[in-house]
């Protein structure tokens, strides 16, 4: 088990290398002292797709914001503000903005977008006060192709805010270059005890500025009392009550997401009675069993499940059933999915959660289990998938790009 004292809580340096180029945007208004930068992260994006994306940005204080967009970096002449319900999104922390690209998306379409926020300060219900506009500067993504010939996916795991391991994997993912990144739990060092530890650990690393992010929350990301802030950090799957289940199709590969939860079942003590993940699991299912059906996954020749917890165990290890210890493997995950899966011909299952990387055969029917390495340096693993119509490329790396081991499966 990780304690917190044993860890430490960095934020990367190349996290901040992004501000550089920041530009201030004069507006009409009145200037709002800053006591912390506007913008205090780069984008992420998520939900990447051919007819839009999201994208989340930290805020160091309260904000609106908006995505400014186009199909030329000169040409930013399209604009997405976040509003619910007849009222413009504002935050003190984190501002998630959806994009939909309407006629000027597609396929393969590379667009152009900078986020920029704008101080708010509420005097009274009539007297609002806004400060100076902050633009970030322009990125660049290409809206995916579910059609395309290949597909290279990265998937990281239990950083748990080691700073340095954070630092090297962002070195290795612009190395890789992968189209699309999962983040597969534990991001916090124990837990998110604090509002502002979540955007500061979810939204300083640069690594998903110009591609998708994934993320699966793992069972520490789901502790603390500010765990409940995630899904105000992070754009929601396009269900709200699973937020974290998102199934999309990109090239040869279909890629699932599966919340795993806790590794205690829901009556132990230490939850207190706040812990519900038993029936959240068996909703999964039915949820699981309508995204493999959907044409568009069922058609891909590879269909790939991303979840913290590994589903498969070795002999003798916890499933997490009993009061006794935690769970090394998901038991009632796997009561709940494996039979799905299955049944729908899942190729492969990637996990985390133990801190030592390794590699599950496929047997009776189950998928090939693939889990990642732990927040040290010298046991951190960066997974990457290559997928063609014919062949999935499974290869674990370690930080300097070793590989530790590789797989190949055939479609059949």
């Amino acid at each position: 088990m990780l304690d917190r004292r044993d860890l430490l809580r960095l934020v990367p340096a190349s996290s901040l290398a992004w501000l550089a180029p920041s530009i201030s945007v004069p507006l009409a208004a009145r200037t709002l002292s800053e006591v912390a930068p506007l913008l205090a992260g780069p984008p992420v994006v998520q939900h990447l797709r051919p007819e839009g994306f999201a994208v989340s940005c930290a805020v160091g204080q309260l904000a609106t914001g908006w995505i400014e967009w186009g199909q030329a970096p000169e040409a930013l002449d399209q604009r997405a503000v976040a509003a619910r319900a007849g009222l413009v999104q504002a935050s003190d922390y984190a501002l998630v903005i959806p994009v939909s690209c309407g006629d000027r998306g597609g396929p393969g379409r590379r667009i152009f977008y900078r986020v920029v926020a704008q101080p708010l300060q509420y005097e009274t219900a009539y007297k609002l006060h806004r400060g100076e506009a902050v633009a970030g500067p322009t990125q660049s993504l290409t809206l995916p192709d579910p059609a395309a010939p290949h597909a290279r996916v990265a998937v990281i795991n239990d950083t748990h805010e080691h700073g340095k391991t954070v630092d090297a994997l962002i070195e290795r993912i612009e190395e890789v270059q992968p189209d699309v990144l999962v983040w597969n739990g534990d991001t916090c060092v124990s837990a998110f005890d604090a509002p502002a530890d979540v955007p500061r650990v979810l939204l300083t690393p640069r690594w998903a500025t110009c591609r998708s992010l994934l993320f699966v929350p793992g069972n520490h990301d789901v502790r603390g009392a500010s765990a409940r802030e995630l899904s105000r950090c992070l754009a929601a799957g396009p269900d709200a009550s699973l937020p974290y289940n998102v199934a999309r199709r990109h090239g040869p590969l279909a890629l699932l997401t599966l919340d795993t939860g806790e590794d205690k079942p829901d009556g132990h003590p230490v939850f207190a009675g706040t812990a519900a993940y038993e029936p959240y699991r068996l909703r999964q299912a039915a949820w699981l069993r309508e995204a493999l059906q959907r044409p568009d996954i069922a058609s891909a020749p590879f269909k790939v499940v991303f979840c913290h917890i590994p589903l498969q165990g070795l002999p003798g290890e916890n499933d997490g059933l009993s009061l006794e210890g935690f769970a090394a493997w998901s038991g009632d995950g796997a009561q709940a999915w494996m039979p799905v899966l299955r049944e729908a011909g899942v190729a492969l299952v990637v996990s985390g959660h133990m801190h030592a990387w390794r590699v599950d055969e496929p047997t009776d029917g189950r998928p090939m289990q693939v889990v990642g390495g732990g927040p040290d340096l010298h046991d951190a693993t960066l997974i990457v998938l290559d997928g063609d119509p014919q062949t999935l490329r499974v290869t674990i790396q370690d930080l300097s790009g070793r590989e530790l081991a590789q797989r190949q499966l055939t479609r059949g």
